[in-house]
């Protein structure tokens, strides 16, 4: 008698399920097309991108001063794009005293993206990406490190006039810090097993300056490609809420918490001003919630300053919490000169 009862509610349901909204109607609100980001990369699927960069193995993949990768991706599809964006997926950053604990400050370097619709590259293809300090750190063998992380993809913004729709996009990787040379003291890039053949290339001439001239596709990669793409945005209306943002601030530190709300929030941090004009990032990207972080007291400014929180989504939206005014340090709690 169940099934029986089963079977009939489900007769009646599917009929509703199928028939389509009559002329005039409006269609259902999950019916509308939500805007998605378009990814262009050597291997289509993003997430095969696993190789090197978040442990194991690194293969010597590291992002150098000597060391440029080098992709050739399709012309871009047409579609109604806003905004364009290079990337790579990077991690396993390196302390100073790598692979001992004595010295955990990052091993300073930029790292740098190009692109061009020819295999050379110079200042006007060049796009900063990401300063190494912001990068997964590579952990230790033996003892504990803040800012482990997998390896993680980041963006930086070019013209969409910098990609063509009808020529191949050259996408290069590279970094202009003499430490990067090698991958016990360098960053490491992601890779993916796939592709096709001659898109993929490593030129190990250059000296922290993108490769330009003959012979910059020096050294063919075949079977496995570097986590270098390009990302397409599309117009839309997609808004990043920081809530809950607060502050306790006590004599020796100051202690943040906030959440964001958003669609698919890739990365939050805390920025810092005197002004409310000028605003600068004090922290390191925090990739995942809840969103808490400490400060010593007297890390940031002994003077009195405002701090907010920001957050973007996938969609590169970016939000912003109210500022908290920060007052400046008792004279008492100073430190002393």
């Amino acid at each position: 008698m169940r099934y029986l009862l089963l079977s009939i509610l489900l007769a009646a349901a599917a009929p509703a399920r199928a028939q389509a909204p009559a002329d005039g109607d409006k269609a259902p609100a999950f019916a509308a097309k939500s805007p998605v980001p378009e990814y262009m990369a050597a291997v289509n699927n993003l997430g095969k991108f696993y190789l090197y960069a978040d442990g194991g193995f690194d293969a010597d993949w590291y992002v150098g001063y000597n060391n440029c990768w080098i992709v050739k991706l399709p012309p871009v599809k047409p579609g109604n794009y806003a905004k364009a964006y290079l990337g790579a997926k990077l991690g396993r950053a390196k302390i100073m005293s790598w692979p001992a604990s004595w010295d955990t400050s990052p091993v300073p370097g930029k790292i740098y993206m190009a692109v061009n619709q020819e295999p050379s590259f110079n200042a006007d293809h060049t796009y900063f990406l990401v300063d190494a300090a912001d990068l997964p750190r590579e952990p230790l063998p033996n003892d504990y490190l803040d800012g482990v992380d997998s390896s993680r993809w980041f963006w930086t913004e070019v013209p969409l006039s910098r990609l063509s729709k009808e020529k191949d996009n050259y996408l290069a990787l590279w970094s202009s810090s003499r430490y990067f040379t090698s991958a016990s003291s360098s960053p490491i890039v992601a890779a993916a097993i796939g592709g096709g053949t001659d898109d993929a290339w490593l030129n190990r001439s250059i000296k922290g300056n993108p490769p330009s001239g003959e012979d910059v596709l020096e050294t063919p990669i075949s079977g496995i490609k570097p986590a270098l793409a390009v990302k397409l945005v599309p117009p839309n209306e997609y808004k990043v809420f920081i809530k809950g943002f607060s502050a306790e601030v006590g004599p020796e530190d100051i202690n943040v918490f906030f959440t964001a709300i958003g669609e698919d929030i890739r990365a939050a941090w805390l920025e810092i001003s005197y002004d409310k004009f000028d605003w600068q990032r004090v922290t390191r990207y925090m990739f995942k919630a809840p969103y808490f972080w400490t400060f010593g007291r007297d890390e940031i400014s002994k003077d009195m300053f405002y701090l907010r929180a920001a957050a973007t989504d996938g969609l590169e939206n970016t939000g912003y919490s109210m500022p908290i005014t920060v007052p400046a340090m008792p004279a008492q709690q100073q430190p002393q000169e």
